[in-house]
């Protein structure tokens, strides 16, 4: 923990000269560690310098290492794409894409490849791979593909009912990339799925649950589909759950839409109002879950799925 801390408060100072000039030292390892994740010129700069004043090969090889790492950075979210439910294994970057220093970079890895023996050349095809730097000259390993593995053929499954329950989200979410759906169909199925009934899709509409009216331009299909099925995974601003007890065996469930000391105004999922004095209540309780059920699309099937939420996204009002 320490050294992972003393790592990231040195990137966050920019302690680019510090970090170069601890190259070789008893410090070298975190040095390089900070190095790592500095993605500036000066950071290049320096680790191609100490390589040529490096001795040993196995500092050389830190530095390469290093140096392979800062050849990619992190491309900026724009919430145009999606991260997943599970972390991503292969690393260092969801999204990498080039930067400023990178051409140096591969001049320089390039130039050691090639005085390198077969031995040699295969540590730069691992990292090829490790870190997707992408330079075909490097190659990468060739993997064995499991002769066995199970072909789905999406074309006779799309329609069968119930295939959005017994799939992984991982699994409908690549459905989506494939399915466009009819709007339509979806526009039916919000009315058939009970959807309508806590979700308004025009502001004249009395105000229930969350508006889905403009959803198309806040979320993407991918963040639309989680929202479906993981609705206690991200609950909307202003619509978190509130259960009270009251005076005289009362209780209500809902979201606060206002209130003040002396009473607090409540609307629930199918667009009830209640007012509730400060002074009868018992107990206030914020829960952890969203007042959406779960499950809601488990019989769907592919087809049906991709269509709900492409006429969601089509709400950009």
């Amino acid at each position: 923990m320490l050294p992972h801390l003393a790592a990231r408060s040195l990137v966050e100072l920019n302690a680019t000269d510090a970090a170069v000039a601890s190259i070789g030292t008893e410090n070298s390892t975190l040095a390089l560690w900070v190095l790592r994740n500095m993605h500036n010129p000066k950071a290049v700069d320096g680790l191609i310098a100490a390589y040529a004043n490096a001795n040993g090969a196995k500092l050389k090889t830190e530095i390469i290492t290093t140096l392979s790492r800062l050849y990619r950075e992190e491309a900026p979210y724009d919430a145009s794409w999606w991260w997943g439910t599970r972390p991503d294994s292969h690393g260092p970057y969801y999204k990498g894409i080039t930067w400023a220093a990178s051409p140096k970079i591969e001049t320089f890895l390039k130039a050691q490849w090639q005085k390198a023996d077969a031995a040699g050349k295969q540590l730069y095809t691992d990292l090829n791979e490790r870190h997707r730097m992408k330079i075909a000259e490097f190659g990468v390993e060739e993997k064995a593909i499991a002769s066995n593995e199970p072909k789905v053929d999406l074309e006779k499954i799309k329609n069968q009912k119930g295939q959005v329950g017994k799939a992984s989200i991982e699994d409908v979410m690549l459905m989506l990339g494939k399915i466009k759906g009819e709007p339509g169909l979806g526009k039916a199925l919000f009315a058939r799925q009970g959807c309508i009934a806590c979700h308004t899709l025009d502001k004249s509409e009395k105000p229930k649950g969350p508006f889905m009216g403009q959803i198309g331009s806040i979320m993407s299909r991918e963040q639309i589909a989680e929202s479906i099925l993981k609705p206690n995974a991200s609950i909307s601003q202003g619509f978190a759950t509130v259960m009270v007890t009251a005076k005289g065996n009362k209780s209500y469930m809902g979201f606060v839409t206002d209130e003040n000391a002396d009473r607090v105004i409540m609307r629930n999922i199918t667009g009830e109002v209640y007012t509730v004095k400060t002074s009868d209540i018992i107990s206030r309780k914020e829960m952890e879950t969203s007042m959406m059920p779960t499950g809601l699309a488990n019989a769907l099937s592919y087809e049906e799925m991709a269509s709900l939420v492409t006429f969601l996204s089509n709400n950009k009002k």
